[in-house]
């Protein structure tokens, strides 16, 4: 009698422990998340992201809106953020030295191309300012400013990155979260090239200017010197 209660004891908790690690391999199975290694794309509002629920065709950013783009891979719940610092890439960093005409708008846009796990060896990530008609699309813009390829509508590749592929499915996406911050290559200011441009005039007019000094100099010295020996000469003759 007591074998045979035993026996029951450890059939009991062995049922016990095969249903736990049932449950637990069904409760990992329900979290693991299939995604896609593709172009996400993200709203600046009150200096964070927001995972964009909208396609690049079907939003219309307002004037001074900051718009964000990051290869790599992601869920549909969770998008893989770009790796820019808020603080020192912005609107006014951007597009601080552009000007938008009547009816026009300025937004900035921020590319980062992900790491050289997901499609190869990316490009720098940049920032770029789109200046177009105040009703144009995230696409439209997109496209001032870069390269775009597109299919059925889903942004495939910027500036020729990916060269192939659109959405590529992957099984139990695995979503890097908390990543440094990377350099942004920022437009070059409009306002310091002219600077620029206009320094190197005003040092040729200062070189022109000094040209034609030596020339002067070289003239009044020559005069001296006939003077000088027009004063000898005449010394010379009252001498004798």
């Amino acid at each position: 009698m007591a074998r045979t209660h035993v026996r029951r004891v450890i059939g009991v908790l062995t049922t016990l422990v095969i249903t736990l690690f049932a449950v637990l391999g069904l409760a990992g199975t329900a979290h693991a998340e299939d995604g896609y290694e593709y172009w996400n794309y993200f709203h600046e509002k009150n200096g964070a992201w927001e995972f964009s629920m909208d396609g690049v065709a079907d939003y219309t950013p307002e004037d001074g809106a900051v718009e964000a783009f990051r290869y790599g891979t992601s869920t549909t719940s969770q998008g893989i953020e770009p790796r820019v610092d808020l603080t020192e890439v912005n609107f006014e960093t951007i597009c601080g030295s552009q000007e938008a005409g009547p009816g026009e708008k300025r937004v900035a846009l921020i590319l980062d191309y992900g790491t050289e796990s997901d499609a190869g060896t990316p490009p720098q990530p940049r920032a770029a300012c789109a200046v177009g008609d105040e009703k144009a699309t995230t696409q439209q813009l997109l496209a001032e400013v870069g390269d775009v390829r597109v299919d059925s509508g889903m942004t495939c590749g910027i500036d020729g990155y990916p060269v192939k592929g659109c959405g590529v499915p992957v099984k139990n996406a695995e979503v890097p979260t908390d990543e440094e911050t990377v350099a942004i290559e920022l437009p070059a200011d409009e306002n310091a090239e002219t600077s620029a441009d206009a320094q190197p005039a005003t040092a040729e007019s200062s070189d022109e200017g000094s040209g034609l000094l030596w020339p002067l100099v070289g003239a009044g010295v020559l005069v001296l010197a006939i003077a000088g020996g027009g004063l000898a000469l005449s010394r010379r003759n009252a001498s004798a």
